[in-house]
């Protein structure tokens, strides 16, 4: 071996040159395709589950003329935020757990809380105290 053939480097593998830049966008594609498996495997829904009808659910009402009380619903899984430090007591409402606390300063407004059938309510009263509000929960349909 002479000492100009020593500082030439030497491809055992005889394969051809790739082009500047391909081994990047391999790199780009193999991101891509693991970004997309994860994101469809937390987010995406395959079955029969994916394309079953969705039943609307049955929300309840106030009676007519009840004008001292206001009724506030929304889906369950979207009612998972911690509550307020309110002092709540645990009622018994509809044949199911809800919470009750008064909101407000001293006099001010009750709360019922609870949920049914995959809906959280709400029951509120300026001027109802909250034995009232539960048996008005009850007599809901």
């Amino acid at each position: 071996m002479s000492v100009a053939d020593a500082g030439q480097i030497v491809d055992l593998d005889g394969g051809p040159d790739e082009a500047p830049g391909h081994d990047r966008r391999r790199a780009i594609t193999l991101a891509f395709a693991l970004c997309l498996a994860i994101g469809t495997a937390g987010v995406g829904r395959d079955g029969p589950e994916a394309i079953a009808p969705i039943d609307p659910a049955h929300v309840l009402a106030l009676p007519p003329k009840t004008a001292d009380a206001h009724l506030f619903t929304m889906p369950d899984r979207l009612a998972n935020e911690p509550l307020s430090n309110l002092e709540f007591v645990a009622v018994r409402v509809r044949g199911t757990e809800g919470l009750g606390a008064r909101v407000g300063s001293p006099g001010g407004v009750w709360l019922v809380t609870w949920t049914e059938g995959g809906t959280a309510y709400w029951l509120s009263s300026e001027h109802r105290e909250l034995s009232d509000l539960v048996n008005l929960a009850g007599s809901l349909r």
